[in-house]
This record gives C-alpha cells, structure tokens and sequence, in this order.
C-alpha cells in the first residue's frame, strides 16, 4: 500500500512540474536567462523523480521475496549470482500497530546458512566458526548391459564337485550411490555416508560406507566406522575412476572388503598420502558380529607422488604436460579364527583358492577335510604414470595363507597366491575419447586364470561426470566370484560390457 502511494504521489508531482515549466515558458518567453535557469530546474527535478523511481522499483522487487537483497562479494568458483561472506536479510512482514515490531527496531532477523552447488549440492555458513555445519549431497549411478559367450560348459573345483557355467546376457543398474558428507558441531568433526543399490543385489540399499572423523591436525584425521580395508590402489581409486568398466579380475581376487573400524587418514609433504587401520576383518563388509571371530585386521597403505599431484584418477584426462608418477604399496595382515574345529565361521568363507574354490569347502585341500581357521598376509606394489594423453598403471599382488587348522591332518599348512595386472590407454581426442589394454593373472597351487580386455570411454560433454564406455575381457578360466564386475567363478570365455555412468 506504502508503495502504489508513494508511486502516486511521484506521478502528481511530476505532472506539477510539467505543469509550471509551461506556465514559466509562457509567461517568459521572451526572458531569455529566467528560462535558462528554468530548464536547468526541470532538468534538475526530472533526475530526482528518475532517481526516486529507480529505488522505488528496488523496494517493490524486495517486497516481492521473503528475502532480501543479498550483499558481499562476487565468488567466480561458483554459480553466476552465488554470495559469500554476508548474511541475507530475512524481511518478515509486520504489524505497524504492533509493539513488538522488529522492523520498527530497526533490526532484522538473518539466514546463517545458504545453498549452492560445488561437485554436489550443499548447505553451508556464511560464518562456519560461529556455525559449525555444512552438507554436501552427491551422486552416480552405473547403468549397464553385460553378455557372457561361454567356451566351456561346466568347471570342477578341487573338491571334486562340478558346476555349470552359464551364457548371460542382462542390463542391469550396477552401482547407484548416494552420498552425504560435510562437518557438523564442529568443524573438525567430519562425517561421511553413503548408500548404493544395484540390481544385481536384490535391488536393495546398502549402507556402504558410514563414519565419523576427527581433524587433529591440519595432515592427519582419525575415522571411526565403517569403510574399505586401507590396501589395493585400484580398490581404495574407486569405482567411478576405472581405466574399464570394472577393476581386473586380480585385484578383485586379492583386495580386501569393507569392514568397521579405527582408521588414520594422513598426508606427508605436499604428495605424500598414508593410512592406517585395525578393524573387524579382511572380508567382513555386511557380516553381524555372530559369525565374526574375535581377532582383529591391521592394514597400512601409502603412496608418494614423486613429480606432483597425479590426481583421483587412472587415465590422462586432463592430458598433462609434464610426467606425473606414483608408487605405493599395502600391507595386511588377518587372522581369522572359529569357535569349534572343522566349523567355519562366515568370515573365513570369502577366500578362494586359485581355481575358485572356497577354501572352507569340505574336500577343498584334501578329500574329507573341513579348513576352519587360517592367517591372511598380504602385500601389494602399484604404480601409476601419466603423460601428454598417456597413461600406465599396475599393482603386483602376494598373499600368504598361513597356519591352516582343518579337522583333519594336510599335506600342507600353508599356501601361496601371486598375481598382477597391468593396463594402459590414450586419448584419442583429448577429454573426449580415450582406449584402454589391459592383462591381469592369478597363479597359485590349484591353477593360473589370465584376463585381456580393451575397450574405450567416450566423454561426450568434455567432463568426467559423464561417460559412455564399452569393453570386451577374454578370461580364461576364473577363480573370482563377483557379480560387480560380471565375472563369475568358472567362466571361460568372452565378457561384453557396455556402460552408461553419469555423477552429480
């Protein structure tokens, strides 16, 4: 109401003006210097009224929001018309008769927190000292078709028993994943979450990933929870950041699994990156403590960049200019226990010999035999290199089975795995199209299985968030069991995957 009368009055004092300038004109026209100095007047008046419009326009708009104009500082790093620094100005809408009038007073009730986007969207302060919260939610999802041409009917394990090997030829939804992360109460408490659902999992939601962690100092942070088991590069990379579609069949024959527990996170120099861990298990991701023994797991990780940061991926995306090199190695070490003789517990019964047979398995190491507790040491070498398009990556893997009890006397109480992988590829064009080869092999006791593959991934925006990929993987025989990567244990053949892999 204040405004259309204000807007009123603006226009009957505009038409005063007019009015009186011609009357002035009139009766002065021949008054050379009065009508000067009359002109000048009217000019002088019109700017007023212009001036007075243009903050009237400016109030109307802010009434039109609850909120306010927004003051601070353009920030370029994000969206065109994002602010950081200042509060915004909530306005309510108030009672001039009231008493208890805030605007009356003068003063005006403030947001502490904003929305903006920045690899995710995320609520954060103007002033996160004084108000220690921020949440960033983000998201990717793997959307796939796989089809498996099998050479070989059926494989036999080493227990004797014969199982079939089955042509395939599905889509399905590999990895949908949600995440929430930031730091609440205070700004060195830190705390990550996330989801995923897939398909091939009874089309559940898991929680995959969820802990707490404490800042101590600005190179090192203690986490406490539930995530991976701090060993393997490739594993540790992440899935969005595969060379293919999936990670070698060697890794995922040696890698550890997720499991709970205390983990320190920390840097050394500039390109320096190190982990500690002592949790539940080697392979204990969604197992309940009554099937888990009650000794614990320690893994180390650490890897140094020797020519600078080489980034969160495998590939040469961003084409650089100079080398970039990293080395790294893992160490595990993980015994596992029963509570009776011959009886496995569940966490003993992910591991599997080089022909895929579960070493739990009753005839697995001799005819009648029942192994129900072992030792698990591990260790692994990576590399990555990167240049002008260019990039090399492998992992060297060697585990020792140690201190086997059975119900019955082996011919050996330990056991040897050794395996590798090896791959690399070329952008094309550069941020667009990139090729890939790679050869990976597990040798132990019981048999050697290889795995070649090559394929491509195109990038059809320019950016890594979206990507179309397509893969063919020749494997010769499989000792793996993972329905992540579409390799089964037993397979001979060739494995087509094609992937559609979008992030927010």
């Amino acid at each position: 109401m204040l405004a259309k009368l204000t807007q009123v009055m603006l226009e009957v004092f505009a038409a005063l003006t007019t009015v009186s300038a011609s009357y002035c004109l009139a009766q002065n026209v021949e008054a050379s210097p009065s009508l000067t100095a009359l002109q000048q007047q009217i000019d002088y008046q019109a700017a007023q009224i212009d001036e007075l419009t243009k903050l009237l326009g400016g109030k109307q708009a802010a009434a039109a929001s609850p909120f306010g104009a927004a003051l601070g500082r353009e920030d370029k790093s994000r969206m065109p018309g994002s602010v950081l620094g200042d509060p915004l100005i909530l306005e309510k809408p108030t009672d001039v008769t009231s008493d208890n009038s805030s605007n009356a007073s003068g003063s005006h009730p403030t947001l502490n927190f904003y929305a903006d986007y920045d690899r995710g969207f995320v609520v954060r302060a103007f002033d996160p000292p004084k108000h220690p919260f921020e949440l960033n939610v983000s998201g990717w999802i793997q959307f796939r078709h796989h089809a498996f041409d099998r050479d070989v009917a059926s494989w036999t394990d080493s227990a004797g028993g014969t199982r079939l090997v089955r042509d395939r030829n599905a889509f399905d939804i590999e990895r949908g994943r949600l995440v929430f992360s930031g730091f609440a109460v205070d700004q060195r408490l830190t705390y990550f979450l996330q989801l995923d659902g897939d398909t091939d999992g009874a089309h559940s939601v898991d929680f995959f990933d969820y802990w707490w962690g404490w800042q101590l100092t600005d190179s090192f942070q203690l986490q406490f929870g539930k995530r991976k088991v701090s060993a393997s590069r490739q594993w540790l990379l992440g899935a969005r950041r595969t060379r293919f579609i999936d990670r070698p069949m060697a890794n995922d024959f040696f890698r550890p699994d997720r499991t709970v527990g205390i983990f320190g996170v920390g840097t050394i120099g500039d390109n320096g990156h190190y982990e500690l861990m002592v949790g539940n298990g080697y392979h204990t991701a969604n197992l309940p403590n009554l099937i888990t023994d009650d000794r614990f797991t320690f893994a180390a990780t650490n890897y140094f960049d020797s020519r600078g940061n080489i980034g969160g991926q495998i590939v040469d995306f961003d084409c650089t200019r100079n080398p970039l090199v990293r080395f790294g190695h893992s160490f595990v070490y993980s015994p596992n226990t029963s509570d009776a003789i011959g009886i496995p517990l569940g966490e003993a019964d992910f591991l599997r010999l080089s022909d895929g047979t579960r070493l739990t398995q009753t005839g697995a190491l001799a005819a009648g035999v029942t192994v129900s507790e072992y030792d698990i040491v591990f260790y692994g070498l990576d590399a990555i290199f990167k240049w002008r398009g260019w990039s090399f990556d492998s992992e060297v893997f060697m585990r020792w089975i140690d201190n086997i009890i059975a119900d019955a006397p082996l011919p050996d109480d330990s056991l040897e795995q050794y395996g590798f992988y090896t791959e690399g590829g070329y952008f094309l064009i550069p941020k667009k199209l990139d090729v890939n080869a790679r050869y990976s092999q597990v040798k132990g006791e019981q048999g050697t299985a290889s795995e070649y593959a090559a394929g491509f991934n195109w990038y059809p925006l320019g950016k890594p968030q979206l990507k179309a990929s397509f893969d063919v993987t020749v494997l010769d025989g499989s000792p793996l069991q993972n329905t992540a990567s579409d390799i089964l244990v037993g397979d001979d053949g060739i494995l087509f995957r094609s992937q559609l892999q979008a992030e927010f």
